[in-house]
């Protein structure tokens, strides 16, 4: 059986490209049909063989335009990373960074005011342009301050509208209350009962030559 699978398999060739002559084909035939092995051996050679593109002669002229354009794509990507996060700084910074004003360019004045029951007291409010009384933990106290970039806070804000706290003027205040302003030079109390200011603590140069406001 191995010599008749030998002289059969140095005919599969000629049979597969239909080469042989008929006397050849009908014995490998009639021994095909009784030999699994011989038939694989067929199979394997009628399998397509794959055929392996030739290079083209622009082939790295494409792998150089493709890698120009991955890197391109990644600096667009990376450059408008980079503006973003630029924008997104500034805007942070301008919505969130402030400082106190000093308490005479906060140009706080006092009102003596009536309330609908009848009962009179005072509201405390700034005059100066961009600043405002920021409530701070205790009541009654505040803090003047001034954004550094109004623009952006107030652009911001009216989008985002989280400083609902911040006061052009305080709310009615009973003649038996006062108020603490904590301002850039030095923390200042509004009397009530007799409408007055007096400092808190350390005082301000000159103090005697202070006009306090009205």
């Amino acid at each position: 059986m191995k010599l008749e699978c030998d002289v059969i398999r140095d005919l599969l060739p000629l049979y597969a490209e239909k080469l042989a002559s008929p006397a050849s084909s009908a014995l490998v035939e009639q021994h095909l049909s009784e030999c699994p092995a011989c038939r694989a051996e067929l199979e394997q050679m009628e399998k397509p063989v794959p055929v392996q593109p030739e290079p083209q002669p622009d082939a790295p002229l494409k792998n150089i335009r493709s890698s120009l354009n991955r890197r391109r794509l990644r600096t667009m990507l990376c450059s408008f990373a980079a503006a973003l996060a630029a924008v997104c700084g500034f805007g942070w910074y301008g919505y969130t960074a402030c400082d106190r004003v000093s308490f005479f360019d906060a140009r706080l004045q006092a009102s003596y005011r009536q309330a609908e029951n009848g009962a009179n007291g005072w509201v405390l409010e700034t005059r100066a342009e961009d600043v405002y009384l920021k409530p701070t933990h205790a009541d009654g106290h505040y803090e003047a301050i001034r954004y550094r970039i109004p623009w952006v806070h107030d652009a911001l804000d009216k989008v985002l509208k989280k400083d609902t706290d911040l006061l052009r003027s305080t709310g009615w205040m009973r003649t038996d209350h006062s108020a603490v302003v904590d301002a850039a030079d030095m923390t200042v109390a509004f009397n009530g009962q007799d409408g007055t200011w007096y400092a808190v603590g350390s005082e301000p140069a000159a103090w005697d030559e202070v006009e306090w406001p009205e």
